[in-house]
């Protein structure tokens, strides 16, 4: 059995951590927009 033949699995524990971060981030960010939005702070004086 040659090293070419073993098929390296992807880290599927990494990908789902990187995925929960970056959903995590998104909802941040947009939690902090939409409370930007109901007070009216979107204008730059």
């Amino acid at each position: 059995m040659n090293n070419k033949d073993k098929k390296h699995k992807t880290p599927q524990g990494t990908i789902a951590i990187m995925v929960i971060f970056v959903i995590t981030i998104i909802a941040l960010w947009g939690s902090a927009y939409l409370t930007l939005l109901s007070r009216g702070l979107t204008v730059v004086p």
